[in-house]
């Protein structure tokens, strides 16, 4: 984890992303920070007294189950709220946030805001969406399929952009299945022509 101490870089990430636009409190003190891939950004940024804004590259959100293996529960690539359900229940979740790729996060401390956030409308608001958002995340991984070919197709239709993916190995942690398994599984849906191989690890539905 590495502090970027680069106005232009955070203004610029702001801008795009309308941040000031989620806040009716003005003043607020953000913060820019770049992990490298494999790091933990709940490690040692308990969320409980941060918020971060996912504004570049890619983390999975995982348990640990009491055998010592990950249990994932989603993959987050897109412009995303970390610590909304942290600020929710005023206590830290028993979940680690992975970075997948090297990420960056813009992070809101609340040691000096989060009494007044929690008179925020526009904010508030903004929260009860992504909380929603994440919830509705975890149900459909824990969706009921009867099986791993109808949990892959019902990912390619809805979940993948133009219902195609990249990436054996995410794909891998999203399904919750082997690499074996899934290999196998594209390789009898590509024979029977109900996906299409575009390149290297590059599945789409037809």
């Amino acid at each position: 984890m590495e502090q970027v101490h680069d106005e232009k870089i955070l203004e610029r990430y702001i801008n795009l992303y309308h941040i000031y636009e989620i806040f009716d409190t003005k003043n607020l003190t953000f913060r820019l920070y770049q992990y490298e891939r494999g790091e933990i950004l709940n490690y040692n940024r308990d969320f409980s007294n941060h918020l971060q804004f996912l504004v570049s590259g890619t983390v999975q959100i995982y348990s640990i189950r009491g055998d010592g293996s990950r249990y994932p529960l989603c993959l987050l690539n897109d412009f995303t709220l970390l610590g909304d359900m942290e600020f929710c229940g005023e206590t830290s979740l028993p979940f680690l946030v992975e970075a997948t790729k090297k990420v960056m996060c813009i992070e809101l401390p609340l040691y000096d805001f989060k009494n007044i956030l929690l008179n925020d409308n526009t904010f508030l608001r903004f929260l009860l969406r992504s909380v929603g958002h994440k919830m509705a995340l975890f149900t459909e991984s824990e969706a009921s399929f009867s099986n791993l070919e109808e949990k892959l197709l019902h990912f390619l239709k809805y979940d993948c952009p133009d219902h195609q993916f990249q990436g054996v190995e995410a794909t891998v942690i999203q399904l919750r299945c082997s690499r074996r398994q899934l290999q196998r599984l594209l390789k009898s849906l590509t024979e029977r022509q109900i996906i299409e191989k575009k390149g290297k690890g590059i599945y789409r539905l037809k």
